[in-house]
């Protein structure tokens, strides 16, 4: 099991077309496509960081000062990041553009990853975050342009989105 190129492809692209500037990032297997993508390119800012919530903090602020950046991790990593979603990036209207990458489902290996992850989407949504999934549902061709209106949106309400991405084979 690993990841699918031409999911990958289409998320380089999506956030190519927004023109971010900054691709903040926890290590990820089905995501390392992406990331290997984003660290190599000489027109964006990418690192790690160690917990999600970290980035929720520094997304914020590239926000407020009127830079383009993406978080990039897990789904289940947004449970880590509960209290900075919602106690600080939806209180204080922070733009922010969350790409999380789905767990559990068919064909995922890891039986603790089902808890969380399957529950994932309600549990954003159950925060008043708007959350939208690309997976098999959605034709590949669409990803690049629900990615650049998932931006749009954050960029026009003021509020974190997080778009489900599912980039398993």
């Amino acid at each position: 099991m690993g990841y699918r190129e031409d999911a990958c492809a289409a998320v380089i692209e999506g956030l190519e077309a927004i023109g971010i500037e900054f691709f903040i990032h926890i290590p990820d297997s089905f995501g390392a496509p992406v990331i290997a993508h984003f660290e190599n390119s000489p027109k964006v800012r990418a690192f790690p960081v160690a917990r999600e919530e970290e980035g929720i903090g520094i997304a914020s602020g590239l926000a407020m000062a009127g830079k383009k950046g993406v978080l990039f991790y897990q789904d289940a990593g947004l449970g880590n990041c509960m209290g900075a979603l919602t106690t600080y990036a939806m209180a204080y209207h922070m733009p922010i553009l969350i790409l999380a990458i789905r767990r559990g489902g068919f064909g995922e290996y890891n039986a603790a990853a089902h808890t969380f992850a399957e529950t994932a989407v309600e549990m954003v949504e159950s925060m008043k975050i708007k959350a939208s999934v690309l997976d098999y549902r959605v034709p590949l061709d669409r990803w690049a342009r629900a990615i650049q209106q998932a931006h749009e949106y954050a960029r026009l309400t003021y509020r974190p989105i997080v778009i489900f991405l599912n980039l398993k084979e």
